[in-house]
């Protein structure tokens, strides 16, 4: 290729280039610029053609844009050349606005020339602006709804709590009420008798102290169940502690168990007092469930880091508005007892870190996988 040619192409680059392209020499000094460049700052090009190129340029660079070029040529250190950066520009009315700016270094024979090539990135800004303002309301909207939700949690909790309150307050007036009308009955027949025999008189007497002893019983089962001790954990031989709940529980001879317990079974770790209160409690549970007799099965399975053990029976079962109460305090499907053993079971099962897992169906009997931690295992 010709050197005309090269010089005709080169021209038209320049010419139809959308960037500004500017030729300084090592002073700074404006030796071309095209006419993106014209467009771009609104000089013309006799205005811009032997100026020191920091008239493009605001404060602070416009004082350091010297000493840059200085530095380079003494020391070869680089600020722009090569490297590329977002910098301001001023245009000839004074306004400033944002480019990008690569320079490359041209050596000819007889001196060292630097190309500049800006291009306005306005636009760009301005939308990283709104796209940041938009992420900004976003967030904003994100911690709100998330503040919404969380204050809607809360009020979700509270009347949870109120309600899960006056079922317990309903249980506890159950269990105080009926001891308290016989408390009341007696006192009036003792207050109001002309004159009572001494048999009456001692059937009443004994009346009042048990129906005290009952609302005793209740009062200090409920403080127990509040005040449960933290637990002393330790291993725990799983299939050994099974089998002496097994030999202590009085099953009925129509009611069968069977035990699947793998060969090799991991110790676990939780209080050795607090721990068969619960499996008690299971075992009289599923005996209760099952009056005419059937089938309860005991199996264990290695889920790490838990052991879950199973205790099934083939019971009268519950339906689901049922099954969600059974660990609530008082609440009871049973004609007799205080419905506190399933609230104990589950707050020793909380306090020793295990889990619970209750599947029941009406005339087919439930089901509860209790996940005990595995002794050595990380908690």
């Amino acid at each position: 290729m010709h050197d005309d040619e090269q010089l005709a192409i080169l021209a038209s680059v320049l010419r139809t280039a959308v960037d500004a392209i500017i030729i300084i020499d090592q002073r700074g000094t404006i030796e071309s610029a095209n006419i993106a460049t014209e467009r771009m700052f609104g000089f013309s090009p006799g205005e811009m053609i032997g100026q020191n190129v920091k008239m493009l340029m605001p404060s602070p660079d416009h004082e350091q844009h010297d000493g840059y070029l200085e530095r380079y040529q003494k020391t070869g250190e680089r600020h722009i050349i090569g490297i590329g950066r977002e910098v301001t520009g001023k245009r000839k009315d004074g306004s400033l606005f944002p480019l990008h700016l690569g320079v490359s270094e041209v050596e000819t024979d007889q001196r060292k020339l630097f190309t500049g090539i800006l291009r306005d990135i306005s636009e760009l800004k301005a939308a990283e602006a709104e796209l940041k303002q938009l992420n900004a309301t976003l967030d904003q909207r994100v911690k709100a709804q998330a503040a919404e939700l969380q204050q809607a949690q809360l009020e979700l909790v509270e009347k949870e709590k109120f309600a899960t309150l006056g079922r317990i307050s309903g249980g506890i007036a159950h269990e105080i009420r009926n001891p308290l009308n016989a408390i009341k009955t007696s006192a009036y027949y003792l207050l109001n008798a002309q004159t009572p025999s001494p048999a009456k008189t001692q059937e009443h007497l004994t009346r009042i102290d048990r129906q005290v002893t009952v609302i005793d019983s209740a009062v200090t089962a409920l403080s127990d169940l509040a005040r449960l001790p933290e637990p002393q954990a330790s291993e725990i031989d799983l299939k050994a502690m099974i089998t002496g709940i097994l030999r202590e529980t009085k099953l009925p001879g129509n009611v069968t168990v069977q035990q699947h317990f793998p060969e090799e079974l991991p110790r676990i770790w939780a209080d050795e007092k607090q721990l068969p209160i619960v499996f008690k409690n299971l075992l009289r549970n599923a005996r209760d469930a099952m009056p005419d007799g059937g089938s309860l099965i005991l199996s264990a399975r290695v889920d790490e880091p838990f052991v879950v053990v199973t205790v099934r029976d083939s019971g009268i079962g519950m339906p689901p508005e049922i099954a969600q109460r059974v660990a609530e305090p008082f609440f009871s499907t049973k004609a007799r007892g205080m419905g506190l053993g399933m609230a104990i079971t589950t707050a020793i099962l909380e306090k020793n870190q295990c889990k619970m897992r209750l599947e029941s169906e009406p005339g087919r009997g439930t089901s509860f996988d209790i996940s005990i931690p595995i002794a050595g295992q990380s908690r």
